[in-house]
């Protein structure tokens, strides 16, 4: 028997099926630039439709090289085996690096290699460590890359979109903005018709030479599609229609591409910004769909009687993330038809606007290949009368990514029922769903909804219904908005009534410095755990929550200063000039272009005339007095957010920043200074502000030191700001200067931690907090943290700056314990004897 009969037959022994493996299987290397064509003498496939999700094996023969094996990755199994004359190599396929030589075994060999390995290469092990063990270790094992999959999804979301994006420009080729939803329609029946006919469907084989319009109807019959509206369809022009179906036939292969990441292309690249405002629809982005579906588990929960429900379903993201997630649960042996049975009446969605309810369904279709419809997308108004209640009466598990706005007047008035319940969309669609007493709950939300007092009552009762609760903190740009800051909501394991136990906590973080490892393979910056009764709504795990603890009943800044606003203009860009002008003052108009730590770098003239005003109150504010100036916008997407200034010149300040007048004799404006632009502070606004503006109110709330003494504080900022102002007017800054103005810094900051008396351990952690972020400061000079990262030491700052600690880093035991003099080694060597 032949090598490659041998292994297929090995293969057939472990379980895969004989649909699932396939001869000369060719399929298209979307990890080059051209997208080439490559082809194995063999694949094999943990499912069928074959994708490089379900690729397992891959089988090449002759003179092969490493870059031969390498040339395959895109076809997504992660081991191939190479024939060569006498044996037979296994190569393990990763996203980075070579391909690497796993072993050589001789052609009788193979049925030994296999039965050694017959238990983690069996369809089933290969398909959940490729689909779960991303999230689940008990999944993972070692010849799976778990990159790889990301790397090739990544590349195939770039060169569909691209292509996408072409066919639909030449289907918009001289049409008005009305007939886009003709575009889309047709756009879609012809990304169907090239997944049919790349992938040989029977019901394609007549479509290479067929006319446009054969085709058009072919897929409308294969799928059922005449329920939908073919409005704008016939009157795009058939030259527009032959020119997109052209570009589609000459792209690359669809046929080794996942079914269900083409859906998340054809949602995410049509349905533009502009549609989703003119149509209504709504999108949550893949990699969040897919991260929310995962963290429920679904393998946790009876499948028979799983019932999957997504209200306001827009273009059906979060129902696509958990069909590909629940087939992944299915036994590997059951049929495209079985699958598709059993998953339809368990997923289903509604949605008030018809266009999206087509998107969501055909989104449903594309990642169902190659079944025929029967997706549920109800056309319906979640918030007439009781119509989500009774949607949600059915429901094991709701996803939910819900209309972020507030109800406006004329919606009370539409809505009294759902509207009484919050006047925020999202939070009355959480109390509904909530009272509705899901098994589990997954949903996208404003990400104040993690810490605001506002919600304490909503997430007090999350605690009261679920034992297990997991909140995700994403940063804006993550969707396709920037700003656009969120939150992530998995609640589980509902509690028997009355029961009061411990709530199983997990908050996760994702950085903007790890939002692209996030959004390519699920990377999350911390992950941390706690287990406590809760009864005041503190789900959060915060990074610094013993230190908040142990700093509750110091001071708060609200009772010893007055934190006030700025100047606020009924048109804010005639609120400034540049050069001195009746009715003006000098003043500061941006953070950005005015402020630095312990600095004002630069001076406008701001309107303080009232018929200007839009508000009265700043002007009466006390201006002239000694105040700390400082930012109201965060300066960085990092934990450094905040930078301060003292002045005493009588400047006026825009709504950009926060004046704050000290009352307290015993509080000196630099002590204020100093302490506002330290890490406490920071980490403070970074952990407590819900948006990326702060409020009087927060900074009322920060702790201050116990102290009445602030002369240290007080001497380390007149050091600095001497010494700064030397380096200012010298022009020219050396590096030499600027690492001494870093180290005046930390000094400042050395006294101000010092008057807060933090036990060594905790300060200590504050300052790892921002570890990685030193360049955020704004200092005008630098900054390259406190302590050197290998450091262990719970030591505190002042004293770490101390003499004594200086005296003894380094090498001093070499010194303190030099070695005897080699007569005297001589003579306690014959001792020793």
């Amino acid at each position: 028997m032949s090598a490659l009969l041998s292994i297929e037959s090995e293969l057939l022994k472990l379980g895969y099926s004989t649909e699932a493996i396939i001869r000369d299987y060719k399929f298209a290397d979307v990890l080059s630039a051209g997208g080439e064509q490559r082809h194995v003498e063999l694949a094999a496939f943990t499912q069928v439709p074959e994708s490089y999700r379900s690729a397992a094996f891959g089988v090449i023969s002759g003179d092969v090289s490493e870059v031969e094996i390498a040339r395959r990755r895109s076809l997504g199994a992660p081991i191939l085996f190479s024939i060569g004359p006498s044996d037979v190599g296994v190569w393990r396929v990763g996203a980075e690096g070579g391909p690497r030589l796993i072993e050589r075994v001789s052609i009788s060999g193979l049925s030994e290699l296999f039965r050694r390995h017959a238990q983690e290469w069996s369809p089933l092990s290969v398909h959940r460590a490729k689909s779960l063990g991303q999230n689940q270790a008990a999944y993972q094992l070692d010849f799976v890359d778990l990159g790889l999959i990301p790397a090739i999804e990544h590349e195939v979301e770039l060169k569909l979109a691209r292509l996408l994006e072409d066919v639909i420009r030449a289907l918009l080729n001289d049409l008005s903005s009305d007939q886009e939803i003709g575009a889309f329609r047709v756009t879609f029946r012809l990304l169907a018709a090239k997944i049919l006919a790349d992938r040989q469907h029977p019901a394609a084989a007549s479509w290479a030479d067929a006319p446009v319009g054969d085709v058009l109807a072919g897929i409308e019959a294969y799928y059922g599609l005449g329920k939908f509206s073919e409005t704008g369809i016939d009157e795009l022009p058939k030259t527009s229609v032959d020119a997109a179906w052209q570009l589609l036939r000459q792209a690359i292969s669809f046929r080794n591409i996942s079914s269900d990441s083409l859906a998340f292309v054809y949602e995410n690249t049509l349905v533009t910004t502009d549609t989703r405002k003119r149509f209504g629809t709504h999108s949550t982005p893949r990699q969040v769909a897919e991260f929310l579906v995962s963290k429920l588990d679904l393998s946790r929960f009876d499948l028979p009687t799983l019932s999957i429900f997504e209200p306001f379903t827009g273009a059906g993201t979060l129902l696509v993330a958990a069909l590909r997630r629940l087939r992944d649960y299915l036994p590997s042996d059951w049929s495209a038809e079985q699958r598709h049975a059993f998953l339809v009446p368990r997923v289903r969605g509604a949605e008030i606007d018809s266009f999206a309810c087509e998107v969501a369904t055909l989104s449903l279709i594309l990642a169902d290949y190659p079944n025929a419809n029967g997706w549920k997308i109800a056309t319906k108004d979640l918030f007439e009368g009781k119509s989500l209640a009774e949607e949600l009466a059915s429901a094991t598990i709701v996803l939910c990514n819900p209309p972020w706005e507030d109800f406006d007047l004329a919606e009370r008035t539409q809505y009294p029922e759902i509207a009484t319940r919050s006047l925020s969309k999202p939070m009355a669609v959480l109390r509904t769903v909530l009272d509705s007493k899901p098994p589990a709950i997954g949903f996208v939300l404003p990400q104040g909804f993690l810490r605001q007092k506002q919600y304490a009552e909503l997430r007090q009762k999350i605690a009261d219904l679920y034992g297990n609760i997991e909140l995700t903190s994403l940063p804006d740009r993550t969707f396709q908005q920037a700003g656009f800051e969120t939150a992530l909501l998995v609640a589980s394991d509902r509690r028997p009534d009355d029961s009061v136990t411990p709530s199983k906590l997990v908050s996760t973080v994702v950085e903007d410095r790890d939002r692209l490892a996030f959004l390519s393979s699920g990377v999350v910056t911390a992950e941390r755990r706690r287990q406590k009764l809760v009864s005041d709504g503190g789900l959060w795990v915060g990074a610094l929550d013993e230190l908040w603890e142990y700093v509750d009943r110091y001071p708060h800044l609200g009772s010893k200063a007055e934190i006030y606003r700025g100047l606020q203009w009924v048109s804010q860009d005639d609120g400034r000039c540049e050069e001195p002008r009746r009715g003006y003052a000098r003043g500061v108009f941006k953070p950005a272009d005015s402020l630095v730590q312990f600095g004002i770098k630069s001076i406008s003239f701001l309107d303080v005339r009232e018929e200007s005003a839009y508000r009265l109150a700043p002007l009466s504010r006390p201006w002239h007095l000694p105040k700390v100036l400082t930012n109201v916008a965060r300066l960085s997407r990092g934990p450094w957010r905040i930078a301060a200034a003292y002045d005493t010149s009588g400047l006026v300040a825009s709504q950009a920043f926060f004046g704050i007048w000290t009352e307290a004799t015993d509080l000196p404006g630099e002590a204020l200074e100093a302490i506002l632009n330290g890490p406490l502070t920071n980490a403070f606004v970074a952990e407590r502000a819900s948006n990326q503006h702060f409020t009087n109110e927060l900074l009322k709330r920060l702790p201050v030191p116990k102290t009445t003494d602030y002369r240290a504080i007080v001497d380390a900022v007149h050091t600095y700001k001497s010494e700064r102002n030397v380096a200012d007017q010298a022009g020219l800054v050396s590096i030499a200067t600027l690492d001494h103005l870093a180290s005046l810094l930390i000094d400042i900051d050395a006294q101000v931690l010092k008057a807060y008396d933090l036990p060594p351990r905790i300060e200590r952690r504050l300052l790892e907090y921002f570890r990685g972020h030193e360049s955020e400061r704004r200092t005008g000079h630098g900054f390259g943290g406190w302590l050197p990262e290998n450091f262990k030491a719970f030591v505190p700052l002042h004293e770490y700056r101390g003499p004594l600690v200086q005296a003894n880093r380094g090498p001093w035991a070499t010194k303190a314990f030099e070695p005897a003099p080699k007569d005297e080694v001589d003579i306690l060597r014959r001792f020793v004897r």
